[in-house]
């Protein structure tokens, strides 16, 4: 009988775990995920990591990633930082630490990193837009598909981050990016703090970025290439909600509580 009983309860763990894996899972690449752009673009290309980069003629004025087919977020765009009172002004979160401008940049400009991924989750520029489209022309390709329009198109996309129109795009209701992480503010945690099971970083250091190593970004918290992702439909998410490209699983808040002492 407790033989039976205990059979039982390692099938249901088995079963649970499969289903959630099923949903939520660290691929390891991007075939497949809403990252590929390959079957989903306007122009029919196949290609999948031309819409990032590029092995020849990338955009060498930009430090954000390495090879860079884009020209970064749309150049026309401003942005209303977190704690900001207006656009293209810093902002400052509630521990009074700046939000922008950092890292030799103009007031309320974002770092490159943080941009790398605004140029296509703004909701603004153009995702198909790339510098040096496939083949030997080097001809650039302006695209026409925002991250509004691959939202339409896909039910595993839902990376519009922007909000507030044309080249007027808000970022106050979301988490600071180009901001320093001060462990004497806001309950953060020693940088040397271990992280466990964690995509990419080993501890809280490791999710820092710029030349000082000192910055939060959005790829502190997503891995583009290799972060877990959802990969049931919206139906499915409804019941078990994740958000793609996590390095960690947000379930019990535990990704917040990697660097927040809470």
């Amino acid at each position: 009988m407790i033989k039976s009983k205990i059979s039982v309860i390692a099938t249901m763990l088995l079963i649970g775990s499969s289903a959630f894996a099923g949903v939520w899972t660290n691929t390891g690449k991007i075939t497949g995920t809403p990252h590929d752009l390959s079957a989903t673009n306007a122009d029919g290309n196949n290609e999948l990591c031309v819409y990032c980069h590029t092995p020849h003629a990338g955009n060498s004025a930009f430090t954000g990633a390495p090879l860079w087919n884009k020209a970064g977020a749309d150049a026309a765009t401003t942005y209303r930082l977190y704690g900001a009172s207006a656009n293209d002004t810093n902002g400052v979160t509630i521990a009074g630490t700046q939000v922008g401008g950092n890292d030799g940049n103009a007031a309320g400009d974002l770092s490159s990193p943080s941009l790398a991924c605004l140029s296509c989750h703004d909701g603004v520029s153009a995702i198909d837009s790339i510098l040096n489209a496939p083949g030997s022309g080097m001809n650039t390709k302006p695209g026409t598909m925002t991250m509004i329009d691959y939202m339409a198109t896909s039910v595993t996309a839902n990376g519009n981050i922007g909000a507030g129109g044309l080249a007027n795009v808000d970022l106050s209701n979301d988490h600071p990016v180009s901001v320093q992480y001060n462990q004497s503010r806001a309950s953060l945690k020693d940088p040397t703090t271990v992280l466990t099971n964690w995509v990419g970083a080993n501890q809280i250091s490791d999710l820092l970025r710029g030349p000082n190593n000192d910055m939060v970004e959005c790829s502190s918290c997503h891995d583009p290439h290799n972060g877990y992702t959802a990969t049931a439909d919206r139906a499915d998410l409804a019941a078990a909600p994740q958000v793609n490209y996590l390095r960690m699983s947000n379930a019990n808040s535990a990704l917040c509580l990697g660097c927040h002492d809470k």
